[in-house]
């Protein structure tokens, strides 16, 4: 099985440029998730051959791995957090604008309809790849309360 660090030390990844959603066997497009970031870390076993072809990260994404490098509690995890931060560095970021802004909108207010919610960070992640047409791939099981609704297709890794 290929790690997500060696998926990502591919070129192909930094140059992505964005394409539309298409069922999960034929996705080419993907945002990344911290969760799938820090599991590497971790080195937890994830599905990377579910990974599309290409992969973006969200500034959502880098705020939290930046974070996790300020906070760490010594060197050794400092250095290691600063690897996945630098892993990312290269890729093409998916940045927040208008239509990312009403897909959140949207998404929020499915999801209350439904009677279920997201913290923010995921329901700024999810309108991302939503408003991008992009999978989301993820480890979190709480981004799977997307899935009765009109937003990204969610690939679990």
């Amino acid at each position: 099985m290929t790690s997500v660090s060696e998926r990502l030390e591919s070129p192909v990844y930094a140059r992505a440029t964005g394409g539309g959603a298409q069922p999960e066997s034929a996705v080419r497009y993907g945002l990344l998730d911290t969760s799938v970031l820090v599991a590497e870390e971790g080195a937890w076993p994830l599905l990377t051959n579910r990974f599309p072809e290409f992969l973006y990260v969200s500034p959502i994404t880098l705020a939290e791995l930046e974070a996790r490098v300020l906070s760490a509690r010594d060197e050794r995890v400092r250095a290691r957090r600063q690897q996945t931060l630098d892993l990312v560095a290269g890729m093409t970021v998916l940045e927040i604008n208008g239509q990312v802004a009403s897909c959140w909108s949207s998404l929020l207010v499915q999801l209350a309809a439904l009677g279920r919610r997201l913290d923010a960070n995921h329901l700024w992640t999810a309108a991302i790849a939503h408003a991008y047409g992009v999978a989301l791939v993820t480890t979190d099981t709480d981004l799977l309360a997307l899935a009765d609704l009109d937003g990204p297709l969610v690939i679990s890794v």
